[in-house]
Parts: structure tokens; sequence; C-alpha cells
């Protein structure tokens, strides 16, 4: 019965308080139904309309990259903590509530946890606005934490 719930979770991180609360019910909730859990922390890519700043980019983007690297690192680190093995995956795009949806479909999982709202200073009545695309172009269920 427990398989009914959940087999493969993903849970977008982003570093902030709210990716932790939704990490921690996620573990819990993998716990339950004996389910897998991926991590993943989508890098977005800046639009560069110049030229002259391809090498600016590259060297935010390789500064974007290790923080990635590191908000994973810390995400399994808690998942373990509580219990759960737990996959992690970087990935980049332009549109992270299309990358998460489209990472959720393709991997084949059938729920996505996340927060309300990330790290992001853009808000919205009640969701940020790579959760209410999330919860908008999901295949699968979501499950909003706040």
């Amino acid at each position: 019965m427990s398989s009914i719930l959940a087999s493969k979770i993903l849970v977008p991180v982003d570093g902030s308080s709210n990716a932790d609360r939704s990490l921690e019910f996620a573990a819990k909730l993998a716990k339950i139904c004996s389910a897998k859990i991926t991590a993943l922390y989508v890098l977005q890519e800046p639009i560069v309309a110049a030229d002259t700043a391809v090498l600016e980019m590259t060297n935010l983007m390789t500064s974007l990259e290790s923080y990635g690297k590191e908000v994973l690192a810390d995400a399994k680190e808690k998942a373990e903590k509580l219990g759960v093995e737990i996959q992690t995956d970087l990935a980049t795009a332009h549109t992270v509530a299309n990358k998460i949806t489209e990472f959720a479909k393709v991997g084949g999982y059938d729920l996505i946890v996340m927060g309300t709202r990330g790290r992001s200073g853009v808000k919205r009545v009640l969701l940020g606005s790579v959760a209410f695309g999330v919860v908008t172009y999901a295949h699968c269920a979501v499950v909003i934490v706040r």
C-alpha cells in the first residue's frame, strides 16, 4: 500500500529554509513509502546579450555551479542524518520550473516536494514563481511545503 503514495520523489533545492523544510518532509515521506528520493539543484543560465560578457558569464556560472554543488552536498548530509538515502543532481536551464517538470517526467518521478518560495526575491500572492510553474505544468503530484 505504501507504494501507492510515492515510489520516486523529486525535491528541488536551492539552499533556502523553505527547501530545507521540503527536504525534511520528503525524507519522512520516503521512509514511510520506501521511496527513492533525489535532490535537484537547477542552475539558471543567464541570457547574455553581448559577446563581451561571455568571460564574465563563464566566471559567474562557475561560481554558481560551485554553490549548487554545496547546496546538494548539504541536502545529502541532511537527508542521511534523517536516515534516508538520497541521490543528487545538478541541471542547467534558462527556466527553472520547466527544467524541474521535465526532469521529473523524464526520470519517472511520481511526486515533487518543494517549498513555497526559494531564494529569489520574486513573490506571488501564494507561491513563488518557480513553485507556481511546477504546480501548473508538472505531470505528477506536487506537494508544496510551507
